[in-house]
């Protein structure tokens, strides 16, 4: 059984009515990916599944409600679901975003069987503790299995430093580290032995103290820690392979053929999105309002899709265009990129800025 494409509208109407046809023997494994905002979530997802189902920018909140990733092998299907990064009111306010930023994460994690924790391992302000309220929800969720993703190490400027990281966020529980490389096997003798490597409870003179900070900033619980580079897609595979081992006896979900249950629309939208992320400054992306405006087939059979870019001010309009037209018709050549990448097909792309 193999996955084929992300499906056009008629496609997808179509395919939703399907049956889910099961192997023999199936197992189905439900994932939560869950982490704060630009931590490469949707990265992550897109190299696990082998597809690029979810927007990706530099820039925060470039997913903006729950999306579903399939990955089929074999008898096994790992449904991953990909959420908006947890974000305070203000935040939430500042970037204009739906309901679906306080709602999806906890909605992904009911319906999870392994809860997947993503840090940014290279974010000196984030990487030596853990969210709050990722903490609670993992305190809430202690029956669930849960596993650590340290991303991005290909960007630590010391790795020495990955292991007694690792040991922060996981209350200084450090058993279980997959993808340990190297460069940093060579700083340490064993994953056990850690009396020698930094940490920022030097300072702290009472050991008391000490134990209660690192038990609030870590979870000691994880069963499994993972270190990767999603960019650089290193320690995927052997994140996959754990996942797929970690499969139940179990009914498949979507049928084989499935890689997302993003709507085309959706698809569009959000890849629209994340182009005009890459280069508009501050909060003009977020205050945008796109609509897909036509949506039909060429006589040559190709996909044409008309989308509008509606500017609240003229301000935004002239960052959207850009010198000349220069910015928009930048964004529509990768933008066309970007919809043949994730349908697999050319589509023809029209857009208007209001």
């Amino acid at each position: 059984m193999h996955q084929t494409c992300i499906l056009l509208k008629k496609e997808f109407k179509i395919q939703k009515q399907l049956t889910p046809c099961q192997p023999v023997n199936p197992h189905l494994l439900k994932v939560s990916i869950l982490g704060e905002p630009n931590v490469g979530k949707s990265t992550l997802t897109n190299r696990l599944v082998k597809w690029k189902v979810c927007a990706v920018s530099k820039k925060v909140h470039t997913t903006r409600k729950k999306a579903a990733a399939i990955f089929v092998e074999d008898n096994k299907q790992i449904v991953f679901l990909d959420t908006p990064g947890f974000v305070t009111p203000e935040l939430s306010k500042k970037h204009n975003l739906e309901a679906t930023f306080v709602m999806d994460p906890v909605r992904s994690i009911n319906e999870a069987d392994i809860i997947a924790v993503v840090v940014d391992i290279s974010n000196k302000w984030t990487n030596n503790r853990m969210n709050e309220n990722i903490l609670e929800v993992l305190e809430d969720y202690r029956h669930k299995k849960s596993i650590l993703i340290l991303n991005k190490i290909d960007a630590m400027k010391s790795k020495g430093r990955l292991l007694s990281f690792t040991k922060m966020l996981t209350g200084g529980s450090v058993s279980g580290i997959e993808n340990l490389t190297q460069e940093v096997s060579q700083n340490v003798t064993s994953v056990e032995d850690m009396s020698h490597l930094e940490s920022l409870e030097e300072s702290d003179s009472c050991s008391a103290v000490t134990s209660n900070r690192r038990q609030k900033r870590g979870w000691p619980s994880f069963s499994k820690v993972f270190m990767v580079s999603a960019l650089k897609n290193d320690g995927i595979d052997e994140l996959r392979n754990y996942l797929l081992s970690a499969a139940l006896p179990g009914e498949w979900m979507y049928h084989s053929s499935t890689v997302t249950d993003q709507h085309p629309h959706d698809i569009a939208l959000t890849t629209l999105r994340e182009k005009l992320l890459e280069y508009l400054p501050e909060e003009i992306p977020y205050k945008l309002d796109l609509r897909i405006t036509k949506w039909g087939t060429l006589p040559t059979g190709s996909p044409e899709i008309s989308v509008k870019i509606i500017c609240s001010n003229s301000r935004y309009k002239r960052f959207v265009i850009g010198p000349g037209g220069r910015h928009i018709a930048n964004c529509v050549e990768k933008y066309r990129n970007a919809l043949k990448e994730a349908f697999k097909k050319d589509i023809l792309v029209h857009i208007a800025v209001e």
